[in-house]
């Protein structure tokens, strides 16, 4: 059991297209992202409910190679789960701050790793990279293999559970050109970083994308399974934010 770990795995929305474009942003971008994830290494958390203070250098370490921020805690515990969820939706939010478009996936399951050689693998790895990549949109998908646990957790920011149902919408397994929505249980971000808007909800998708127009271009010249994403995303903004600012 000892390599039994959660792990995240966060990438940015689009950087392929970005790298061809612009090679220099997509430098900016990647390093705010890492900016990101090194402010929020030296956090330390805490739970209320449990009395426990926990320093996520203590809980969690981390990996970046190409566009992908890569996290997994030290064990299998509850309370390691508890701070890869915190985790991954501050790095997001303040990522999403830093007009850098994320999306996360995390999971549970082997996962080996050794840092001097840059070695890194596992079924949990290839797992969260699929739960977050599949997911059409801009925010933070929990694998089959971790949607238990998480809930089971009963986490609460507020009045708001932190782990939520959601119909997903996702790439079809079958035919990936296709998106189908699925029942899931996912983070509920909107309500964990719901002081930090300013902004009164509901929210247009033009207000959301505005801050990544300059990257990315006019929303309405967009792919249209691209600004898909940005709608998925502001649907689920709009619906979570609203029931925790009512609570």
């Amino acid at each position: 059991m000892r390599d039994q770990r959660f792990v995240a795995h966060i990438d940015i929305l689009g950087m392929s297209s970005i790298v061809e474009r612009d090679a220099d942003l997509a430098w900016e971008l990647l390093s705010e992202l890492v900016a990101v994830r090194d402010r929020t290494s030296n956090y330390a958390l805490e739970f209320l409910d449990t009395n426990e203070l926990i320093a996520i250098s203590d809980a969690i370490q981390s990996v970046t190679f190409s566009d992908t921020i890569l996290l997994f805690t030290k064990d299998s515990s509850d309370i390691n789960l508890r701070c890869l969820i915190v985790l991954v939706v501050e790095m997001f939010h303040k990522a999403l701050c830093r007009c850098v478009p994320v999306r996360a996936g995390i999971s549970f399951g082997t996962f080996y790793f050794n840092f001097e050689k840059s070695m890194y693998a596992g079924p949990a790895l290839i797992d969260a990279y699929r739960s977050g990549e599949a997911a059409q949109w801009l925010g933070v998908a929990l694998s089959r293999l971790v949607q238990d646990r998480a809930a089971a957790l009963n986490m609460m920011t507020g009045k708001s559970h932190v782990v939520v149902p959601w119909d997903l919408p996702v790439k079809d397994k079958v035919n990936p050109c296709q998106v189908v929505t699925a029942p899931s249980l996912v983070v509920n971000w909107p309500a964990v970083v719901a002081r930090d808007l300013t902004v009164t909800p509901p929210i247009s998708i033009e207000q959301f994308y505005q801050p990544f127009e300059s990257t990315f271009g006019v929303i309405a010249e967009l792919p249209q399974e691209v600004r898909r994403k940005y709608s998925n995303t502001v649907e689920f903004l709009n619906v979570h934010l609203i029931r925790h600012t009512a609570a």
